[in-house]
């Protein structure tokens, strides 16, 4: 039976013992006339046509370490999961919720209209079950983005999939290219796990975080981070001796790769010789990863979904939330490629295999190891340059955003300040915005802004023309500058990507005084959580 809690988007309210059926009939009764007169705005009433991709949230079986399980998927008719079109078709979608609860869709990364932007209780009601959304717009962007909903913790719960815009430049990257979706995986209810979180209960209270129960996380030991090495001009390992200090909030059962973990990889047949680019997408709750790229030496083309000035390795840093686009030439010489991603802090690891020849055998690749990495910092963002930077702009407004928690209960916030509450960060049409990150948490943070693209301008006090971005990732101890242009009016969400920090109050919105708030509604309605 699903079991369902109340969450207010940001701080947790469970309801204990019983809550009379006429509330809970009022409480749907309100959603749905707020549903039904969001819809029934003439942006939302375009009839579809025969270019019109109908995508249905739903759910789909997925096969982890042997255990075939049910999660929820983004699909087209046919079952394809994922969308791809071009900048010059534009978005042109139907979505049908096909899920017991409601859900939104977030177009991650995407520059659009404020009303699409899928954020429940912000722009938006949810989608109640069984009802559709028309989503169509122009696209002034393109390359490698993502689609996830926005609702409660349906992200963790795999309601997510890439999102790809192509134009020529891409179709002339490679000779082939492939996506790569990462994932964070457990057999324990994402409800149950925020539960135990919140509760105290290191590690979220999974089967691997039991098995660890005895495992010394202040011992010494070897950790593998990324290095840049100056003289060769290149990304790689880094292995010196470290501390893990305390066990991670949430310790995962496994890694998944395009729904696979790593003892039934997906293999992928490719020639020798090739070029391939390969489109890394970091769909997880929790976990930020490194690449390996092993023997290969891999370029990097684009960070989420804008170029910068390739720089090779092979190693490289994927913060949840974030995209890379990667490029490799394949030897002449046959052979099988393993391409991983190890976890943050972790020792699980999940990838894809290129094989150049088809009567080569894989290798069995162990999904858990004994080595294990350490955390996620600036190494790569201090060596990574625009080719298409902001116009140099001294900035109209300035935003200092703390990163803080974790307080009692776990509680996470920005500036010391737990959502819900009605106070957003003001922006006004065609100012240059800088927001100023600090971060004195345990851990790291991914920063994501909806609606807006910017430039990292500074890292720990050192100014550089860094890459453009939507997700930036805040290590411990860090600090940070960026800037965007206000020319996108509305109400944007702006949180970290990490899914149970997000719900427990590291969120706020930046709003255009233009804007119309309407929709924003902070203490929000009932959030039901899917059985998985």
């Amino acid at each position: 039976m699903l079991r369902r809690s109340f969450l207010r988007l940001g701080v947790l309210a469970v309801l204990v013992g019983g809550a009379s059926l006429d509330v809970l009939r009022t409480t749907r009764a309100k959603a749905r006339s707020a549903w039904e007169r969001f819809i029934s705005q003439p942006a939302f009433q375009r009839p579809r046509n025969a270019e019109t991709v109908v995508l249905e949230i739903a759910t789909a079986p997925i096969t982890v370490l042997g255990r075939t399980v049910v999660r929820g998927c983004i699909r087209q008719l046919n079952g394809q999961r994922g969308y791809t079109t071009s900048q010059r078709k534009g978005i042109n979608l139907e979505l049908i919720n096909q899920l017991p609860v409601p859900t939104t869709v977030h177009w991650h990364g995407l520059i659009l209209p404020n009303a699409m932007d899928g954020v429940p209780f912000v722009t938006q009601p949810p989608i109640p079950p069984g009802q559709h959304q028309r989503i169509h717009y122009s696209l002034v962007q393109n390359g490698t983005f993502w689609m996830h909903s926005h609702y409660g913790l349906q992200t963790q719960s795999y309601v997510a999939e890439p999102f790809v815009i192509l134009d020529e430049e891409q179709e002339r990257w490679a000779d082939r290219t492939i996506i790569v979706m990462l994932r964070d995986f457990s057999f324990t209810p994402a409800s149950q796990i925020l539960d135990n979180v919140v509760a105290g209960e290191r590690g979220g209270g999974t089967a691997m975080a039991k098995s660890l129960a005895d495992f010394d996380w202040h011992q010494p030991r070897m950790l593998l981070t990324q290095q840049w090495d100056q003289w060769n001009q290149r990304f790689c390992w880094k292995q010196q001796k470290g501390v893990l200090m305390m066990a991670p909030d949430v310790v995962y059962d496994a890694l998944l790769a395009n729904e696979r973990s790593l003892d039934a990889p997906e293999i992928i047949d490719v020639e020798p010789g090739e070029t391939v680019a390969i489109r890394w997408l970091a769909g997880s709750a929790f976990m930020s990863f490194f690449l390996d790229f092993g023997d290969l030496e891999a370029e990097l083309l684009r960070t989420d979904a804008n170029p910068v000035e390739p720089i090779s390795g092979s190693v490289f840093q994927l913060a949840l939330a974030q995209r890379l686009t990667l490029r490799v030439k394949l030897p002449e010489e046959p052979g099988v490629f393993p391409l991983l991603a190890l976890g943050e802090r972790s020792n699980l690891r999940c990838g894809v295999v290129l094989r150049s020849n088809p009567k080569l055998r894989v290798p069995d690749l162990a999904p858990k190891t004994d080595q294990w990495t350490g955390r996620l910092d600036f190494t790569q963002d201090k060596q990574l340059r625009a080719q298409r930077p902001l116009a140099v702009r001294a900035a109209d407004n300035t935003i200092p955003i703390a990163l803080t928690g974790p307080a009692p209960k776990y509680t996470w916030g920005l500036n010391h300040r737990f959502y819900p509450y009605r106070d957003p960060y003001w922006v006004e049409e065609g100012q240059r915005v800088e927001m100023v990150f600090s971060n004195p948490t345990p851990m790291g943070h991914p920063m994501h802004l909806h609606g807006h693209e910017f430039q990292i301008l500074e890292l720990d006090g050192v100014p550089l023309a860094g890459a453009m971005r939507d997700t930036v990732y805040v290590p411990k101890g860090g600090t940070c500058r960026i800037a965007f242009d206000a020319n996108n009016p509305g109400i944007w969400a702006f949180h970290c990507h990490i899914t149970y920090h997000h719900v427990r109050g590291m969120f706020n919105v930046v709003a255009y005084r233009s804007a119309d708030l309407s929709w924003w509604n902070p203490a929000g309605f009932s959030h039901e959580y899917l059985p998985f």
